[in-house]
Order: C-alpha cells, then structure tokens, then sequence
C-alpha cells in the first residue's frame, strides 16, 4: 500500500507557479516592477529597508536573475504587473 499524495495547498501552489517565490516576494516583485526602490517598498509594507534587501536578494536568488530589471520583466511575464 503506498502513502497516499497530500493534496496542495493554494500557497504551495502559488510557489510553484511563481518560481517558489513566498507571496511576499511576489508582492516585492511587482512592487520592484513598478519602479519602486527600496525605501519606497519598505514603507508601504510597514518592515525596514533591510528586510526588503533580503527579499530582493532572495527573489534573484531564486529566480536566477541578476538585476531590477530581470524581476520587473519576470513579473510582467507572470502577470504580476498590469498595465493600464
């Protein structure tokens, strides 16, 4: 008898569609992909300067990307930014 498969949850779902990305990384993402710095997220996301660095650092680690503007297109490209 084998062990039966745990159904996902709707967050284990979302990373996988998102590069493993937390819901928060993906809100940093689309927030990087609208030209925010740093500073400016940190702010609206009531967390430090510091934390958001980690964020970013963790989102192009995870991502495979090197700069800003790979998690911008990265998000435009997963529909994390829409245009209007």
């Amino acid at each position: 008898m084998l062990p039966q498969k745990r159904p996902l949850t709707p967050g284990r779902v979302a990373r996988e569609a998102f590069g493993g990305l937390t819901a928060r990384e993906r809100e940093v993402a689309a927030l990087i992909a609208q030209g925010k710095i740093n500073r400016e997220i940190a702010e609206m996301l009531v967390v430090s300067e510091r934390t958001i660095e980690s964020h970013v650092s963790s989102i192009m680690f995870k991502l495979g990307v090197h700069s800003r503007r790979q998690i911008r297109a990265w998000a435009v490209e997963k529909g994390l930014l829409s245009f209007q």
